[in-house]
């Protein structure tokens, strides 16, 4: 398992793909930091007066954002269908529970470090305007910010894993993945105006845990552990039924 975690890593860190993905995520967020001052979670939510809140307001409004990282991260994945990379490494010796355990661990780590860019480079852009204020708060709302966007993105991120892990083609994969994050995107924005359910979407439970001075929120992290081990369990039957001989 070490040394596919190290291949992983390896070929995620000269992937371009991948740091085409970081460049676009760091610049997106860079170019807009300056819309988010205003109103920082949105029109109920007041001007931003921190930092902190540059921070936890990108984090919050990242919902968008995840469609494109999603469909980078199933583009990545699914060419490893196509091209035959996940056979190859059959063909060596590795394990189907190596394999699968090291892209899970591999892929979601590497794509929540996307994800955070983009708060990052907003407030690289508004350092001047706030500073980093007291440096105590900045760091616990950011740890907690990064905590609940790496177990809640990570569930969204596994839908990108399951589709891959489903059709096993890069091209379709990432049409699938792309519409069905984009739909419940759609939906949590419009559930939220028309009173529809909405608390079972990890997008939602991210926005309630940034809005909240709690750190630990046993709601979002339960809903964001159900999503995780369900799409796992999904993806590692349908990873199972792969003909990779």
């Amino acid at each position: 398992l070490n040394n596919l975690l190290k291949m992983e890593r390896y070929q995620l860190v000269h992937n371009r793909v991948y740091w085409g993905g970081i460049l676009g995520v760091f610049l997106l967020g860079f170019i807009t930091a300056d819309t988010y001052v205003p109103e920082v979670m949105g029109p109920s939510g007041g001007a931003a007066q921190s930092l902190v809140d540059i921070f936890n307001g990108m984090v919050y409004d990242s919902t968008f954002l995840l469609i494109l990282i999603c469909s980078i991260l199933s583009l990545i994945l699914g060419q490893e269908f196509t091209w035959r990379t996940i056979s190859q490494e059959i063909c060596v010796g590795h394990t189907r529970q190596q394999i699968f355990a090291s892209k899970i661990i591999s892929y979601l780590a590497a794509f929540n470090i996307m994800a955070i860019v983009y708060p990052v480079a907003g407030c690289i852009r508004e350092y001047g305007k706030f500073g980093i204020g007291d440096i105590g708060f900045f760091f616990y709302n950011v740890v907690k910010a990064v905590v609940y966007s790496f177990v809640l993105n990570s569930a969204v991120f596994l839908i990108a894993v399951f589709c891959c892990y489903w059709f096993r083609n890069s091209s379709k994969a990432v049409a699938f993945t792309a519409g069905s994050t984009f739909v419940l995107s759609l939906y949590l924005g419009y559930g939220m105006k028309l009173g529809f359910p909405v608390a079972f979407l990890p997008t939602f439970q991210v926005r309630e845990a940034i809005s909240s001075q709690a750190f630990i929120l046993p709601g979002a992290l339960i809903i964001g552990a159900a999503w995780i081990i369900v799409l796992i369990v999904l993806a590692w039957n349908k990873f199972c039924k792969c003909d990779l001989k």
